[in-house]
């Protein structure tokens, strides 16, 4: 058995996403062989592609679950630590335990776990939250009913980026750091269930607010004034702040508590993505970045391997970018320039690739539900533009396809793509529960079908 090493030692200062596990780490999880860990399939498919032989590669994720959806078991963090390196995507609030692992990675084990960034050097993309453009709009202050908040959205003033996205019951995304004796503001819009914004103006009767949870560390001081918060950072820490909208002086709704850090802001090195869709590897031609990016981090790892890892890239980047021309080739001569797609947007970045917009009555998260306003747009534009096949993700299932299929005039079918974020145990057993193997046999052809490419 492997001698038993530091990092199979969690310090009493474990983050909040992996407390409790430190009865865990009492015995050796290693098998000895040389492992990197990823934090999802995706990345795991990159690292075994450019690995080869060199190392094992762990996918942290079980098949059938979205990476960015999934909660880590409480034997997980023990496992990444007994391995080499750890491949995940520093992107705010994308996978939070993984970001939060490689945080506990770099300040407690830089140098026995290599941390692998596959997000370096990809830009993600803004989200165009659109869907819920459901036709005009003609609201005169006061014409909402009473505090039907359907949606909140939280913009940094400093960026101008939507960085928290609060939908029925959950966030999305987190909110910038304030520093100690500093400030932040933050914009805060309010849209009801048509999608019209509350209007904040100083005429109108409605108001954002702001306050720190009930039994919450007073690590902040709060000022709202319309649709402006400011938070000043009394100490450091982390709170939870609850953001409400008044009507006439009374609070007629709040949101969920969400967190806020006060603490040291390197403005240089922040990574702040915003309401963003990171999930590059929509298009092969992005991924063969991160490909490159986890050869670089094995080389760095394993140097005297160095020849047979630029070797593998280059076979594996070789095959993406043949990919990319299939795609190309295929979607060139097409009959539309929208998709529409009854899930969660998760290919933002391929349709900016290939110059075509995607429509869904959902949005970002696989957690957000339509309404019946969003599934209406969807089947107007359906029937407008002609389109003849409803894109659906199997892991957010294919309810809502059918009904926008169904509700549409004309024939309309569905067709199933995958963003290849994860797979079914059935495309393994048919052939293509690979990466590349999922963009050929399945995305690839539903694209086809939903642009009226053949």
């Amino acid at each position: 058995m492997a001698p038993q090493s530091r990092r199979s030692v969690l310090t009493a200062g474990a983050s909040l996403a992996f407390a409790g596990l430190a009865g865990c780490l009492d015995e050796d999880v290693g098998s000895g062989e040389p492992t990197v860990y990823a934090s999802f399939y995706t990345l795991a498919e990159f690292a075994r592609n450019v690995a080869g032989e060199g190392f094992a590669v762990e996918n942290a994720v079980p098949a059938e679950s979205h990476g960015h959806g999934w909660e880590p078991r409480a034997d997980l963090l023990p496992e990444i630590l007994d391995a080499e390196a750890f491949v995940y995507l520093d992107a705010d609030g994308f996978q939070p335990w993984a970001e939060d692992a490689a945080r506990e990675i770099a300040s407690d084990y830089a140098d026995e776990v290599a941390l692998i960034d596959a997000l370096a050097g990809i830009d993600p993309l803004a989200y165009d939250d659109g869907h819920h453009e459901n036709g005009d709009h003609d609201h005169e202050n006061g014409d909402h009913e009473h505090g039907t908040v359907s949606e909140l959205e939280v913009v940094d003033r400093r960026s101008g980026d939507v960085v928290a996205h609060h939908h029925f019951d959950h966030w999305h995304g987190e909110l910038p750091p304030v520093p100690p004796g500093g400030s932040r503001l933050l914009g805060v819009r309010f849209v009801d269930g048509s999608g019209e914004p509350f209007p904040l103006e100083d005429d109108s009767p409605y108001r954002g607010s702001a306050r720190v949870a009930p039994d919450a560390p007073e690590a902040v001081e709060l000022d709202a004034d319309g649709s402006d918060v400011r938070l000043e950072g009394v100490e450091e820490g982390r709170t939870l702040l609850v953001f409400g909208l008044r009507e006439e002086g009374s609070v007629v709704w709040e949101s969920e508590p969400i967190a806020v850090d006060v603490e040291e802001v390197d403005e240089g090195g922040s990574r702040d993505h915003g309401l963003v869709d990171v999930k590059f590897f929509s298009d092969p031609l992005s991924a063969t970045t991160a490909v490159r990016t986890v050869r670089d981090g094995l080389i760095e790892l394993d140097p005297e391997r160095a020849d047979r890892y630029e070797r593998n890239a280059a076979e594996y980047v070789d095959r993406l970018e043949g990919v990319h021309r299939r795609f190309e080739e295929r979607l060139a001569d097409r009959e539309h320039d929208v998709v529409v797609l009854a899930g969660h947007d998760s290919f933002t970045h391929l349709g900016t690739r290939h110059g075509f917009e995607i429509h869904t009555p959902v949005g970002l998260s696989p957690d957000d539900e339509p309404s019946s306003a969003d599934i209406a747009a969807a089947v107007d534009l359906v029937e407008e533009r002609g389109i003849e096949y409803v894109l659906y993700d199997p892991f957010d299932g294919d309810r809502y396809a059918e009904a926008i299929a169904e509700e549409a005039d004309g024939d309309v079918g569905t067709a199933m793509v995958s963003a290849a974020e994860s797979y079914l145990e059935e495309w393994r057993e048919e052939g293509y529960g690979d990466y590349v193997g999922q963009l050929e046999e399945i995305t690839l052809p539903a694209f086809a079908k939903a642009l009226g490419a053949g």
